[in-house]
């Protein structure tokens, strides 16, 4: 179990058949059922999912990257069976495996930081800029990034946190829906965005002649236009990423940007759950005139594109469009991956697969009262591929980033030469 924000629980549990002397080690054993089967070190924490009595669509995550995750674990068993719980509060789980009553073996609670000794979180209210800058402990200069979420609004701090940890200076950055931000996506003005650069450049701490910027679903097309538009902006890196404006009106220096793409209401599909979704697939055109021209951004500038194969928005579409687009151009300063067995959501190493999450925010121009009030968003995704898609996906990110930000800084080579002479 994890104890989450209203003492929410989310739980998994396996099925596990120990030796003759009773022992288990996850790292190799099969789970035989539960949550998840076949050997999955992770499996207890990738398969966290709301508890049967709570909503099934609520997302775990931190808002508060202080605090730490509760995670208490718990061994029953039956015989020679044993059962492994994960979970999120209290001991609702079940105390009997096919009928049969069990016996608590052992309870262990753990806890799981989000924040590395020696971070600093600093809260950024700057002119027009709202967020929070993670800071990593030292004098720095660090490599910088700028850091955003989609459509779920507000800010989401913990992936900063987790780049803070690891030596980047991270800005969390809200989009919308937050302190004195728009309620809305509905235009999005690129100044902020390019005033957010600014202010981290500015930085004593930070390296001042370049930057990162991480963006998943929605964000996308702000960060792709980011590395388009700013000069600053060296190394951008997309997770299942709108490469074209979607449903937003942009707006950069006054002037009319770009217009969004539309999905209409009528191509919202729900699942067996109630979770919508829409296949996507037909917008991903590289001759589509509103697929950000990402061809323009010069030769320093570097675009990472990663998105899970079974993402039901149809995302996975977005990379042979991508690919053609630059190569078309004569570009080669990109990376994509498609991973299998993965949905929209990829989250840092060892987070819960998110199969479905509620949004209040539906970008779209239509209006229905089904959707008025938000909805169930479907993502989809399997555990065990979605697991190794984020350990991979973490990785291969922070060296990206790592090269591109600070490794390639001119400024940061003078720095490093000055230090040596």
């Amino acid at each position: 179990m994890v104890h989450w924000k209203s003492q929410r629980t989310f739980c998994s549990h396996a099925h596990y058949v120990t030796d003759v002397e009773g022992k288990l080690d996850v790292s190799v054993a099969e789970a035989v059922g539960g949550s998840y089967n076949g050997v999955f070190p992770a499996g207890l924490l990738t398969t966290l999912s709301p508890a049967p009595h709570e909503l099934p669509t609520l997302r775990l995550y931190r808002r508060n990257t202080e605090l730490p995750w509760k995670v208490c674990r718990a061994e029953r068993c039956a015989i020679n069976e044993c059962v492994a719980h994960g979970s999120s509060s209290g001991s609702w789980m079940a105390t009997s495996l096919e009928g049969r009553n069990m016996r608590l073996l052992s309870e262990l609670e753990l806890e799981r930081q989000l924040v590395g000794p020696g971070v600093r979180r600093v809260q950024v209210r700057e002119g027009k800029i709202r967020g929070a800058l993670y800071l990593p402990p030292g004098p720095g200069p660090f490599p910088g990034i700028v850091d955003m979420f989609g459509t779920v609004g507000g800010v989401m701090e913990f992936r900063s946190a987790m780049l803070a940890s690891r030596g980047f200076a991270s800005l969390a950055l809200a989009i919308f829906n937050y302190d004195d931000l728009p309620k809305t996506t509905s235009r999005i003005d690129l100044d902020y965005f390019e005033e957010a650069v600014e202010y981290l450049l500015s930085r004593p701490e930070v390296i001042p002649d370049r930057c990162g910027a991480v963006a998943i679903s929605k964000s996308g097309d702000i960060v792709f236009s980011m590395g388009t538009a700013f000069p600053a902006v060296k190394a951008v890196v997309g997770i299942s990423s709108c490469t074209m404006v979607f449903h937003s009106k942009f707006f950069y220096k006054g002037k009319f940007y770009g217009k969004g793409v539309e999905v209409p209401l009528s191509f919202m599909k729900r699942d067996e759950a109630g979770a919508v979704s829409a296949d996507m697939t037909y917008l991903f055109d590289p001759d589509n005139p509103l697929m950000i021209p990402v061809e323009r951004a010069d030769d320093e500038t570097h675009f990472l594109v990663a998105v899970g194969d079974d993402d039901p928005w149809g995302f996975r579409a977005s990379i042979p469009a991508f690919r053609e687009r630059m190569l078309r151009n004569n570009r080669r300063n990109f990376e994509t991956i498609l991973y299998p067995g993965t949905g929209h959501i990829i989250e840092p190493p060892y987070g819960p697969l998110i199969h479905s999450s509620f949004q209040r925010h539906i970008p779209s121009k239509e209006r229905h009262e089904e959707f008025d009030k938000g909805a169930a968003m479907k993502w989809g995704g399997k555990p065990k591929p979605t697991c190794d898609a984020q350990v991979d996906l973490w990785r291969r990110m922070r060296a990206f980033l790592m090269q591109h930000v600070r490794d390639e800084s001119h400024w940061y080579q003078a720095y490093l030469q000055e230090r040596r002479g």
